[in-house]
């Protein structure tokens, strides 16, 4: 059976409370979302979202719907959701780049395929070794007593992994905010910082060490995407594993990465690097270099998260936890139900496909404008 319809619909959901970080204020989440149908009805749910308006590499909702429209939805229709690579193909010769817009088509033909062979996805990329996922939290940039307080909630709904947003503009506040965390929170959380680029090589080591007595799992992302030789620095000089996340946007990325040893860990998104499947690629370079990673965060609804549900299931590499959190920053989600949360962990979706089931009223509640619908033939 053959991709015979897809459906595209934009979506604006208010997060909990605005989440401040350094590259810019998210409170919304500005997602695309797509619907593939095969031609016995079969139908899967991909998803693009978009954290604050944009992918940091250029794309937008908007520019995700025009590319959709325009050159990736016409390179599919037709084709069979169960040739993966196929479809990576034919997306690739349709257009460069634009990887959120990819992966939300690929990350619904996974969904289609597990449906249509009776299989959860993360059967599709090898099988399980992990049944649950540790679950991570990010506190934002905002006063001390705030974070603490966020913190200790989360805690006591169950969360054992926090991450703390870091880059304000006097580094020694962020050291201070560190300290008084992990004093506050105690010393059985797993506590990791994430500068979000905010940087430069000095400044990275003078925090890093100001961090080291309080027990930090890794710190994420200390200078800019782009500058390599200042990774591979503060990796040489750090008393703290360093993870690459904004530098770690492609299989092509990490590999360089690794050859450089500009990291320790990779941060391993779903919708960025182009789907599902180049995400496991990437989980397999990070295991052949011996990285450890995580999925990380771009405040997905369950369908993302499910799908990140999968890659950290069936990869070895991610080990770290996941920051699968988007789902409990919104307002309200879209799926029908939770996934189950247990010790800290969710559980991953044992249900063909991604396991999500999408509550229909609650995503027209936050549509912005038209569904768009295309069919082959």
């Amino acid at each position: 059976m053959n991709i015979t319809r897809v459906e595209v619909q934009s979506g604006r959901i208010p997060v909990i409370r605005p989440h401040p970080m350094a590259i810019g204020t998210t409170v919304c989440q500005e997602n695309v979302i797509v619907r593939l149908f095969a031609g016995d009805g079969t139908d899967g749910y991909g998803e693009a979202p978009h954290m604050v308006g944009h992918s940091q590499l250029g794309e937008t909702p908007h520019t995700v719907r025009v590319i959709l429209r325009h050159k990736l939805i016409p390179a599919i229709l037709g084709r069979s959701p169960l040739d993966i690579e196929g479809l990576t193909t034919a997306l690739d010769r349709a257009v460069p780049g634009n990887t959120r817009a990819k992966g939300a088509l690929l990350m619904a033909a996974y969904d289609i395929a597990g449906k249509m062979l009776g299989v959860p996805v993360h059967v599709l990329l090898g099988g399980l070794v992990r049944d649950r996922v540790p679950l991570s939290w990010s506190l934002p940039i905002v006063p001390i007593d705030d974070a603490v307080a966020e913190g200790q909630k989360m805690i006591e709904r169950g969360w054992k992994l926090i991450k703390i947003k870091v880059g304000r503009p006097n580094p020694a506040d962020d050291v201070e905010t560190v300290r008084v965390v992990r004093r506050d929170l105690g010393d059985t959380i797993r506590l990791r910082i994430d500068a979000n680029q905010a940087y430069d090589v000095k400044t990275a080591l003078t925090v890093l060490r100001g961090v080291e007595p309080f027990n930090i799992e890794f710190f994420e992302q200390p200078v800019h995407r782009d500058d390599l030789d200042g990774m591979a620095e503060v990796t040489r000089e750090s008393p703290i594993p360093i993870m690459a996340d904004e530098s770690a946007k492609s299989a092509a990325d990490l590999a360089l990465i690794a050859r450089r040893r500009a990291a320790d860990y990779a941060s391993i998104y779903i919708i960025g690097p182009g789907g599902i499947l180049q995400s496991r690629k990437m989980a397999i370079i990070a295991e052949a270099h011996r990285m450890r990673g995580y999925v990380g965060g771009a405040l997905e609804s369950a369908i993302g998260a499910a799908a990140g549900l999968h890659v950290a299931a069936a990869s070895p590499a991610i080990d770290l936890g996941c920051e699968l959190y988007g789902q409990y920053m919104l307002q309200e989600d879209i799926a029908r139900q939770p996934f189950e949360m247990l010790d800290g962990a969710l559980v991953v979706p044992q249900e063909p496909g991604l396991g999500v089931e999408i509550d229909e009223t609650r995503l027209a509640r936050y549509r912005e404008g038209d569904v768009e619908t295309f069919t082959h033939g």
